[in-house]
């Protein structure tokens, strides 16, 4: 499969080089994978904090994130507590250990947990977008966007102090990804939860150089190339 680098635009530095070049100042390259596909992404379930295993599509998804990945050398690899990133990260580097940080997790969202796509469209649609887009809102049961978010940023502060330069990879969610980049980005936290949008198998690589904006990329593959 050809797979093909998009730049994203907006207060972000074009960087030039190989993806994992090493300059003489140091550098920290974080990638950020999601999970592979499980049942509920498959049936278009809000799976949030259901601990679900990967289907068989989203297995060979994690043996493709290890063939993208295929001859980075990374310093760590960390990935949210819940099975389906776990499984993924293992499937995809298994001779490299993974530390599981809980607050890598995915939102909880209470009553609306399992809700399929056609109730998000339907009567409970504009009572479920308000509320989880409402920063204190636990959802009935479930987590506020606020705490997410906050948990999200300690655990990217945390991987930040432990890791100055080299290779991180982080496995994570499509609630989380997105945090994990308003926190490396400065973004605000609703912008990019409500723009930014990964897919299973898409990978995303934040560069981090003192004294530089950071740079991002986007992995994709031959059936996206009109983002191109």
């Amino acid at each position: 499969m050809v797979r093909t680098l998009l730049t994203l635009a907006g207060a972000l530095t074009l960087a030039t080089g190989s993806l994992t070049a090493q300059a003489a100042d140091a550098v920290l390259d974080i990638y950020l994978a999601r999970h592979g596909q499980t049942a509920w992404n498959l049936e278009k379930r809000l799976q949030g904090a259901t601990d679900n295993v990967l289907n068989d599509t989203g297995k060979s998804q994690a043996r493709q994130l290890g063939d993208t990945l295929k001859g980075v050398r990374f310093t760590a690899v960390y990935t949210s507590s819940l099975v389906r990133a776990r499984e993924t990260a293992a499937i995809a580097l298994p001779k490299v250990p993974a530390k599981a940080l809980p607050a890598l997790a995915e939102r909880s969202f209470g009553k609306f947990e399992g809700m399929f796509e056609d109730e998000r469209s339907g009567e409970l649609g504009p009572e479920f977008k308000a509320r989880a887009t409402t920063p204190a809102d636990s959802l009935d049961g479930g987590e506020s966007l606020d705490s997410q978010a906050q948990r999200v940023a300690q655990a990217v502060d945390q991987i930040r102090t432990r890791h100055s330069a080299g290779n991180v990879l982080v496995v994570s969610h499509g609630g989380v990804t997105p945090l994990i980049l308003a926190r490396l980005l400065q973004l605000p936290t609703l912008e990019a939860v409500s723009r930014i949008k990964q897919a299973n198998d898409e990978v995303y690589l934040v560069r981090l150089r003192s004294g530089q904006a950071p740079a991002l990329w986007k992995l994709i593959g031959q059936e996206n190339l009109e983002q191109l």
